[in-house]
Formats: structure tokens, C-alpha cells, sequence
């Protein structure tokens, strides 16, 4: 057990690999404080969250950037359930292994398409293709606004920019 460490000591900085507690100090028991601190390292496999209080520890827990965090537990406790992905994130890496996702890591996962109207065929829209118009940009962008904008309004206005442009020769102030 370490305790009363700086928290830019070399050992809160790097990895840790072994039976090694590290303690810190956090000014003014601030649970906004100790998750800047912990989630200050370059380094984010597991997290631990210990509070006399259960709502406190999975209120910081889940703020906690990491690939796996325990409430009032060990992190051990993470890893030793084989049903769930064990893994990090930051420099302790980005993929899982372990649970339904570990399994999907094994795999390769594509997507194929095909027309399925035969008489409907998918096309490059006149906007987007090649030699430019000079308003494909302009075209993408209310496609981009149709689909996902958060707002009705914005989907119907990304509806009359597709429309616009599709229908429209481009201007001269739109050609480079």
C-alpha cells in the first residue's frame, strides 16, 4: 500500500501490474476532484470506486474513464467473470476480450449490400459524381441533415437542401 502519493508521481502515471494499492489525497473529500485525479493518467485499464455509501462509489464509478470499474470491490473482481469483456482504454488499449464482445473480436464482421427491387438501382447521386459540380458538399451536408439532424425542422430543411441540389445547375459562386 502506497500512500499520500503526488499525483504526478511517476508510479501515478504509469501502469501498474501487481499487488500495489495507490492512495491519494483529494482536497476537500470533492468526488469531482478524485475523478479529475484518476481520470488524469494516460493509462485506463480498471477503476475501483470505495465509498461507506454505494450511491457515492457507482455515482464515481461511472464516471471513471476506464475499460472496467468495480463498486466498493477490487477490480479483480472485473476480470475474474469470464461473461464479461475485460479490457481499457487510452493507452491500455481499445479492444476487449472475454464476454459477447471478446467474441465479435474473433470475427469478421462486414456489411454487404445489394439492390433488392431489381428494377431500383443505386446510384451516385448527379451532385456527388465525378466531374464535380462544385455542390456535392452541399448535397452531402442535407443528406447528413435529413437523416440525423436532432430536430424535425432540421431533417425538412436538409430534405429541401438535398432537393435543391439535385435539381439545380450549380452556380458559378459554388464552382472552383
Amino acid at each position: 500500500i502506497l500512500a499520500d502519493i503526488p499525483e504526478d508521481a511517476f508510479i501515478a502515471q504509469e501502469e501498474i501490474f501487481g499487488p500495489i494499492m495507490a492512495i491519494f489525497k483529494v482536497r476537500g473529500n470533492s468526488d469531482e476532484e478524485a475523478i479529475r485525479m484518476a481520470n488524469n493518467c494516460e493509462f485506463a485499464l480498471s477503476s475501483c470506486a470505495f465509498s461507506a455509501s454505494a450511491k457515492r462509489a457507482r455515482s464515481v464509478a461511472s464516471r471513471l474513464v476506464a475499460g472496467m470499474s468495480a463498486v466498493n470491490d477490487l477490480e479483480g473482481c472485473t476480470y475474474m467473470s469470464q461473461s464479461l469483456p475485460f479490457g481499457g482504454c487510452k493507452k491500455s488499449g481499445y479492444d476487449r476480450f472475454a464476454g459477447p464482445e471478446g467474441l465479435r473480436g474473433l470475427c469478421m464482421i462486414r456489411s454487404v449490400c445489394e439492390d433488392l427491387i431489381p428494377f431500383i438501382r443505386n446510384s451516385i447521386p448527379p451532385p456527388m459524381q465525378y466531374p464535380a459540380t462544385g455542390v456535392g458538399h452541399l448535397f452531402a451536408q442535407g443528406l447528413i441533415d435529413m437523416f440525423y439532424s436532432p430536430s424535425w425542422w432540421g431533417k425538412v430543411c436538409g430534405l429541401f437542401t438535398v432537393i435543391r441540389y439535385s435539381m439545380s445547375a450549380p452556380s458559378k459562386k459554388h464552382v472552383e
